[in-house]
């Protein structure tokens, strides 16, 4: 589909900037690019039903709180981390996450704080390096857990732990580290992991709607639409190609990205050489 053409039902809920939406209604409106057949509005429900459950627990205190989604999502319900089989694409469509109760960090985070956001308990993403987490921020507590690993309390130095894991021995653990991640931060990180997932596998066809969605959440990033633009030149998209990347060229700030854009620009004009 050309950046020219009507808006995906994602494209058109986070198109401005400074809107507000609903994480979960997100990620399942771009996870119909792969299960088109599914209705958004029946796996929110399924969300209703299960922060119902949770609001009619005696739940006060922040600890409290988070036992109470604990014992309804991790004990009751199984959600947890997919150790088994965390590479697989799956566990990052929320959808198939709610089917199957598995998930990687950040998609099982997701049913976390949708719940939580209903109940308006105050709970936020924390956007760990290689693990996403959460956090409860209430008056006078603070404190972290892991929905991957079913709510288990976390402590600064678990935290730190994890980032010396992903950066290496030297690693300190910084405010910056553990502050609360927007949703479109979540959902940045959510196709990231995606576009890792499908261009590690060179699968270029999933990998083109991903980064379409991410281009849709940030439509000033040069690099993301000049990766686009060089994937479907890969596919033989090469007029929708030329569009992305002279979208990407405009938008390029510096000399790296500008560079950049130029050698996909390059590639293209050789595959269009190639065909006349």
């Amino acid at each position: 589909m050309s950046l020219q053409e009507e808006l995906h039902p994602f494209d058109e809920m986070v198109r401005n900037e400074t809107s507000e939406f609903r994480l979960a209604h997100a990620a399942l409106l771009w996870a119909r690019d792969e299960y088109p057949s599914i209705a958004p509005a029946k796996y929110l429900e399924r969300l209703r039903v299960l922060a119902d459950r949770i609001d009619g627990a005696d739940a006060y205190t922040g600890h409290e709180r988070v036992e109470a989604i604990r014992q309804v999502l991790a004990e009751q319900e199984s959600f947890r981390g997919n150790y088994e089989d965390f590479t697989n694409p799956a566990n990052s469509y929320l959808n198939r996450v709610i089917d199957t109760r598995r998930g990687i960090p950040i998609s099982v985070c997701v049913i976390w704080l949708d719940v939580a956001a209903q109940l308006e308990w105050p709970i936020s993403g924390v956007n760990l390096p290689g693990h996403f987490i959460v956090r409860y921020d209430g008056v006078g507590e603070e404190f972290f857990f892991d929905p991957f690993n079913e709510g288990r309390e976390l402590a600064h130095a678990d935290c730190e732990r994890i980032v010396k894991a992903v950066c290496g021995a030297d690693a300190v653990l910084s405010e910056e580290h553990l502050a609360p991640v927007d949703a479109r931060s979540a959902l940045a990180r959510m196709l990231g992991n995606l576009y890792a997932t499908y261009s590690k596998a060179e699968d270029w066809p999933r990998t083109i709607p991903i980064l379409k969605r991410f281009a849709a959440l940030k439509p000033n990033d040069a690099m993301i639409i000049a990766e686009l633009g060089r994937i479907q030149t890969v596919v033989g998209s090469l007029r929708d190609a030329a569009e992305s990347l002279a979208r990407a060229e405009e938008l390029a700030t510096d000399a790296d990205e500008t560079s950049t854009v130029d050698h996909h620009l390059a590639n293209l004009r050789a595959r269009v050489t190639e065909q006349n």
